[in-house]
């Protein structure tokens, strides 16, 4: 018995050529079952294929997260560090001298003026000039300004607090309000009319007008003199004093703190005087220096 075959005719439309090719039952199954196993191998290539792709892209997504949420985590930071230089600053804005405060410092002694520098060794700046051999990303070249300019507004603040506490102590204002009736030097004696050495300024100012403390300072003494009557004595640190003499009465005890512009007592004329007037003198390092040079500002705030 003869097997089964089975004929697939080729026809070629241009030219009417008919071609017959026969087959084998085993060799068309064969065919068939590839025919029908081209889509299926194509689908399944194409679904691995996405897969791959997707789970490259989510690898990817979650590389693009945690870089983010690590950006999140630098940005807190430096806001955070941006914040606390923020505040370093105010309170080393704080800390300026006053147009008055520093007017009167120039008339310091250079001694009392002081000066302060500083810096990174030589070695460390000509590295600094160089740079990185490498190339930091911007998170790190922001951290690096903040932390230098951190480290710059620690060693700065010594010196700005120093300058601070100067300002403060330097007599800078009018002690009382009124004419100037005796310069500070040479003078005649108003009782023996004879030259003699004056080491204050004499201001004229009406009986019981306030008198007010020139500079922050401590109460060294509030008692009766012989010969300035009621006076009041203020330590300012940095080897600076100033007296008020011939008060009427006091308004500080000695030991208290006081700041520029407080009353420390009254005009009058107790003790070697002729009228209501104060009697006001500055000391530096121990010696009476010229208080007019210090006369800045009328305005005891």
């Amino acid at each position: 018995m003869r097997s089964t075959r089975y004929s697939i005719l080729i026809a070629n439309r241009r030219t009417g050529v008919v071609r017959r090719v026969t087959v084998a039952p085993r060799r068309f199954a064969v065919l068939m079952l590839a025919l029908a196993l081209v889509p299926s191998l194509m689908v399944w290539g194409g679904w691995h294929k996405l897969h791959w792709q997707r789970e490259a892209m989510q690898a990817e997504l979650s590389a693009v997260r945690q870089e983010n949420q690590s950006m999140r985590s630098a940005t807190g930071a430096l806001t955070a560090q941006i914040g606390s230089l923020q505040g370093a600053l105010d309170d080393l804005s704080r800390l300026t001298p006053t147009a008055t405060e520093q007017a009167a410092m120039t008339r310091l002694p250079h001694s009392r003026q002081g000066t302060a520098r500083g810096g990174a060794s030589p070695d460390a700046a000509g590295r600094a000039m160089a740079g990185r051999a490498t190339s930091p990303d911007t998170m790190s070249v922001v951290r690096q300004m903040l932390d230098s300019l951190a480290s710059t507004l620690q060693a700065a603040r010594p010196r700005v607090e120093r300058r601070a506490a100067l300002a403060r102590a330097t007599p800078a204002i009018w002690p009382a309000l009124g004419g100037l009736s005796s310069g500070y030097g040479l003078r005649l004696d108003p009782f023996t009319q004879h030259s003699s050495i004056h080491p204050g300024l004499d201001l004229v100012s009406a009986y019981g007008a306030p008198v007010y403390a020139t500079a922050d300072g401590v109460v060294a003494g509030a008692q009766p003199h012989a010969e300035y009557g009621n006076l009041v004595s203020l330590t300012h640190g940095f080897g600076i004093e100033t007296r008020y003499a011939h008060l009427s009465r006091f308004a500080v005890r000695s030991g208290a703190s006081l700041r520029r512009g407080d009353v420390v007592g009254y005009v009058g004329s107790t003790g070697r005087s002729t009228g209501a007037h104060l009697h006001y003198e500055v000391w530096i390092d121990g010696r009476p220096v010229n208080p007019l040079q210090y006369l800045v500002s009328r305005d005891p705030s």
